[in-house]
């Protein structure tokens, strides 16, 4: 992916949460409901602000956690439908493509999917991939930490979540006096929408965020995105203690380097997130091959 098509990724699946680390098939799977206790009341600060920044303190945390895990995660673009198995380990996310358009792959498919993991076995392969990773990473960091100072925030309405939780609507719209720290950073010049913040964990559970104006980069030279892109993106407890990113819709056009054409319109779903031990390459490789024969239709599994 060019600069300009990573920044957007970047400024959304992770302001996202990233601004979150998510939805996926059936409604996605959270911890077990417990026996209904009645949730510990929350005091809100004063100004919203400070909420969102004890949420994101709280999200930054996450990023640092030790705790591995897989889950399956299905992407829906306009050249068609997959389902992936991944796992994180040490060095990265791996996945492994297990499904196309509903259906397992074909023994050809399997094949060229077997090829693709397995060059990742190669140490080169793995360090470029490592650091295309690690460069997300850092991106998403400095937008994490700049959203506090970005926008003006202002309390809506209170709700509850699927499993009591307290949840806070928060509007946001840009703050004029905002001096963006990256690139990255420009395009919450020109965004607005609203939040959803699980008080009673303090988490981040949704942004759904809109451009309303053009957003140029590098004076438009380098790219800009287009009035009207959007991003949607939630997390949630996916097992005790575990946040993570569930459900994001990615939809955007705008140019790169003056000429190209760029349209980015994707969603993706994720569920079956299940902790997992420590793991080198070849083990992860290995433990998601089973995966795959262990698996039926995961899109039967996940209700679609």
């Amino acid at each position: 992916m060019n600069l300009f098509g990573r920044t957007l990724s970047i400024c959304t699946a992770t302001l996202a949460l990233a601004v979150f680390p998510a939805f996926a098939g059936n409604p996605p799977q959270s911890r077990a409901q417990e026996p209904s206790t009645e949730k510990p009341k929350v005091v809100l600060p004063a100004n919203a602000r400070d909420l969102v920044q004890r949420a994101i303190d709280n999200q930054l945390k996450n990023t640092t956690r030790q705790q591995y895990s897989t889950w399956k995660e299905r992407d829906v673009k306009p050249r068609g439908t997959s389902v992936r198995q991944l796992v994180e380990t040490p060095g990265g996310v791996l996945g492994r493509t297990i499904e196309k358009e509903g259906k397992p792959l074909s023994p050809e498919e399997r094949q060229k999917e077997d090829d693709r993991v397995n060059r990742l076995l190669n140490p080169d392969e793995m360090k470029a991939k490592w650091k295309e990773q690690k460069e997300d990473e850092e991106r998403t960091l400095k937008m994490l930490h700049a959203i506090p100072d970005a926008f003006i925030f202002t309390y809506a309405e209170n709700s509850k979540a699927a499993n009591g939780d307290n949840l806070v609507h928060i509007r946001f719209t840009p703050n004029p006096n905002f001096d963006p720290p990256s690139r990255e950073c420009l395009v919450f010049e020109g965004m607005q929408g609203d939040m959803m913040v699980d008080v009673t964990q303090t988490q981040l559970a949704k942004i759904d965020g809109t451009l309303f104006k053009d957003v140029t980069i590098g004076w438009g030279i380098l790219g800009r995105l287009d009035k009207g892109g959007r991003f949607v993106v939630e997390q949630q407890e996916v097992y005790k203690d575990h946040w993570d990113q569930t459900h994001m819709i990615l939809n955007f056009t705008g140019k790169a380097l003056l000429f190209k054409t760029v349209k980015i319109q994707e969603e993706s779903t994720a569920w079956e997130f299940h902790p997992v031990e420590k793991m080198d390459v070849r083990t992860a490789l290995t433990f998601l091959k089973s995966k795959e024969i262990e698996g039926g239709s995961t899109t039967a599994a996940a209700g679609k």
